[in-house]
């Protein structure tokens, strides 16, 4: 099943078991990795991509133009908009410098090492996972990973035991206890994790941003953590409960009044609902205080509602220097057309050639089947 956005919460535990082995740390600069940044990306730490706070300029038309060229010269070149560390945004190519610094440091493909040092020892076989790439080669963390349930459920049961599988330390402790830590900028999201830490939390951007002011899972645990996709993927861990929850599938209804809520998995209250249902379901435990999650109205509002709401959909002027490849923030050697000395064609083979590989090595594995 795609994980939509829970992809990265995946990718946050690969890039834990990356920092375990000691490969990089999380407040190592860009610069370190990437040296061809100029000051202002170089100073940038792995800790600000993973919990969204880089402060680069951020608009989905830009994003996704990126996958149309390369994810990781197009972050390396994106204007900032805002201080480092002081604003979340729900950015998507950025994310393609984790799988990247991995690559560098490791000397692996990003795939090959999730599935040696992570999905190996969870003994999730390489045909039960897909993960696409962009036109360029690099893995989609942001999106691009479909994975059976209970697999998914491995992650978490990992995540529940602070890292550990069978006698292998896997994850650092730590380094989860980080992840588990909201910010400043947003009190609902750690390393690629929502969270239900904070007293408000601020949603991704569909098409802007929102503060909700309640927890993110009412009336669920306040530990409650979890890797989150469009229309209802869950993988959410709650350590005071010793429970996992794995949800995948599309939502039961759309409010035809509130689509984006709906659509837009970590506010929509029918998931917020089941995992209240599900944590009430437990009674050898103290319960969590009843709160309903239908009460709080939570609303973005209309799609586009307005030129200003358009103009930051379309993004014209950072979307065509991205794809044309002129202009101050557009990587020399890579546009629409040419990227990285190949051409639209080759590239488009090279990831259709990819992608049918691993489908059609899931698809022989189905008989496998659960376990």
């Amino acid at each position: 099943m795609p994980l939509a956005s829970s992809s990265k919460g995946v990718a946050s535990v690969a890039i834990g078991r990356a920092i375990t082995l000691g490969y990089f740390g999380l407040d190592d600069p860009l610069g370190k990795f990437f040296p061809q940044a100029d000051a202002e990306h170089a100073g940038l730490t792995v800790r600000q991509v993973l919990n969204q706070t880089t402060g680069l300029r951020f608009t989905w038309a830009a994003d996704i133009a990126g996958i149309a060229t390369d994810e990781v010269l197009q972050a390396l070149r994106t204007p900032p908009a805002y201080t480092p560390g002081t604003t979340f945004q729900y950015a998507q190519a950025v994310l393609a410098l984790l799988p990247k610094i991995v690559e560098i440091t490791t000397g692996l493909d990003f795939q090959d090492f999730v599935q040696r040092e992570l999905m190996g020892p969870l003994g999730i076989d390489r045909d039960h996972w897909v993960w696409l790439r962009d036109r360029s080669g690099n893995t989609a963390v942001n999106g691009g990973l479909a994975m059976r349930a209970d697999d998914l459920a491995r992650l978490g049961l990992l995540l529940l035991h602070e890292g550990r599988w069978g006698d292998a330390q896997l994850i650092d402790p730590d380094y989860l206890r980080q992840a588990r830590q909201p910010t400043e900028a947003n009190g609902g999201y750690g390393f690629l994790f929502w969270l239900n830490a904070g007293a408000s939390y601020k949603t991704a951007t569909v098409p802007t941003a929102k503060v909700f002011d309640h927890p993110m899972f009412p009336g669920a645990p306040r530990d409650l953590y979890a890797f989150v996709g469009a229309l209802g993927q869950f993988n959410v861990v709650i350590p005071s409960r010793d429970m996992v929850i794995v949800r995948l599938g599309v939502p039961g209804g759309i409010d035809t009044a509130n689509v984006q809520t709906s659509l837009a998995a970590e506010s929509n209250p029918d998931n917020k609902e089941f995992v209240r249902r599900v944590v009430a379901a437990v009674t050898d435990v103290p319960g969590e205080p009843v709160d309903d999650p239908y009460r709080y109205g939570d609303t973005f509002g209309p799609i586009i509602g307005g030129l200003d709401d358009l103009a930051f959909w379309v993004d014209p002027e950072h979307t065509a220097e991205i794809l044309f490849g002129v202009g101050p923030y557009a990587p020399s050697n890579c546009n629409v057309l040419s990227c990285n000395g190949k051409l639209l064609p080759q590239d488009i083979f090279t990831a259709m050639l990819d992608s049918t590989a691993q489908i059609v090595t899931a698809l022989l594995g189905l008989g496998h089947g659960p376990r």
